[in-house]
């Protein structure tokens, strides 16, 4: 009999998030967050929005807001959705062979990534143990590469206060009245930190906050409001936008889906 394959893996942490498996489908989205992807199997192609050309690759780094197609075919993939300051986009950047506008493919210590996330997929480790894994490859092992990066403490403010308050949905009045900016300058620096407009980040973590309620038990429709959504009707819109597939597509796969929310 042949072996059942190993569910895949959705890991929800509030720095970044991580899924491991297949996609299934090819995907045209425009992201919230920097993405770093790595096919565990097979070569992958890209292409960038209003241009023809399909580029191979075997790891891709996507910087937020981007709008691009990605086809893995039926590969395993690590999906990682870096941190919203752009630190994990900086650094990474670095470590890329190639570039192509604003995206970055084939990772040079592509063997060191993709061993970190095959651990991960064969040990099913918890959110501590694979957190601490994924830190030290982001931020620990290849750091002595990375160009300095500069993050504005008034956009983390922020970037923080959008996360405590998601479903009060703060005006971006009281976000630049609460760090002492006007609001188009607010808007200005937080676009250049973050690579995407704050509506955006916004959406991008009401997602994040509906995923982790759903992994702790609680339905679509009710994750989707508490999280600030109209209704699951406009969670999915949202999803599919930034993600390019239908969140169904993910959380009802064949193969199963374990998903691992942060040690609170």
């Amino acid at each position: 009999m042949a072996d059942q394959p190993l569910p895949s893996l959705l890991y929800l942490w509030d720095k970044r998030t991580l899924y491991i498996g297949p996609l299934f489908e090819p995907l045209s989205l425009s992201q919230g967050a920097a993405t770093l992807v790595v096919s565990l199997d097979k070569p992958m192609t890209f292409s960038i929005e209003g241009k023809a050309e399909n580029i191979e690759c075997t790891s891709l780094l996507l910087p937020a807001g981007l709008s691009a197609t990605i086809d893995t075919g039926d590969a395993i993939v690590a999906n990682c959705n870096l941190d919203p300051l752009g630190a994990d986009f900086s650094g990474l950047s670095a470590l890329m062979q190639h570039q192509h506008g604003k995206i970055g493919y084939d990772l040079k210590p592509y063997g060191d990534f993709k061993q970190v996330y095959q651990t991960l997929q064969a040990e099913q480790l918890d959110s501590d143990s694979a957190y601490e894994l994924l830190d030290d490859l982001l931020e620990k092992r290849f750091s002595q590469l990375y160009p300095n990066h500069a993050i504005d403490s008034r956009v983390a403010k922020v970037v923080e206060r959008i996360k405590q308050t998601a479903d009060d949905n703060l005006s971006v009045d009281d976000l630049a009245s609460f760090v002492n900016l006007s609001v188009p300058r607010l808007v200005q620096i937080f676009k250049k930190q973050t690579g995407v407009p704050m509506r955006r980040y916004r959406l991008w973590h009401r997602l994040f906050i509906t995923a982790v309620e759903m992994a702790s038990g609680g339905n679509l429709t009710e994750a989707a409001m508490n999280a600030g959504f109209t209704d699951s009707a406009h969670f999915s819109h949202t999803f599919k936008a930034m993600f390019g597939m239908a969140p169904t597509t993910i959380l009802m796969q064949p193969n199963s889906l374990k998903i691992v929310i942060q040690n609170q």
